[in-house]
């Protein structure tokens, strides 16, 4: 059950605004949930087949180039929802932000590129990948103010990311 937004759990760096704060962390989910959005695959401008699921591997390359597409659109989508936020928003309204924005495009891409299927041979590493961004996002969900605070809550998955090539998905972890 998530636990409630609670002003003492917040923490705020001082130079920084909480919704900045926050703009940067979602932005660093969208990336993370970008490589799990790459196999998204859902516009169908290379794909033959309409009622099958990935009938063709993909190359690492193809891949790669898929995810960090999918990472740098989910980056906008989260940092143009995070944008209404404020100075002044309350973390109620933060809350809600996170809990009908940003988990739900993050555990959604994670969803498409779970779909998407693997590269050939690298079944494991794409695996392992989505295993820890869906155990990072996890904690979110039980615990949406991780968002806020000062280490970024996707940043198992971003270290094994990046490594792989997927350096458009949580760049700021």
């Amino acid at each position: 059950m998530p636990q409630p937004l609670r002003p003492e759990r917040v923490s705020v760096n001082q130079n920084v605004p909480l919704p900045s704060r926050l703009t940067a962390v979602a932005i660093a989910a969208a990336l993370i949930v970008g490589l799990a959005a790459a196999g998204c695959g859902s516009s169908s401008s290379s794909s033959k087949s309409t009622s099958s699921t990935a009938t063709t591997a993909l190359t690492k390359a193809q891949f790669l180039a898929k995810a960090n597409a999918i990472c740098t659109t989910g980056n906008q989508q989260l940092s143009a929802a995070n944008a209404k936020l404020t100075k002044n928003s309350t973390q109620a309204q933060i809350a809600a932000a996170i809990k009908t924005t940003t988990i739900p495009t993050i555990q959604a891409q994670i969803n498409r590129i779970r779909a998407l299927g693997a590269p050939s041979g690298e079944q494991a590493t794409v695996t392992n990948m989505l295993n820890l961004a869906q155990s990072d996002l996890n904690k979110v969900k039980s615990n949406p103010t991780l968002l806020a605070g000062n280490t970024n809550p996707f940043a198992n998955f971003a270290k094994v990311a990046h490594s792989y090539g997927l350096t458009a998905c949580a760049r700021n972890a």
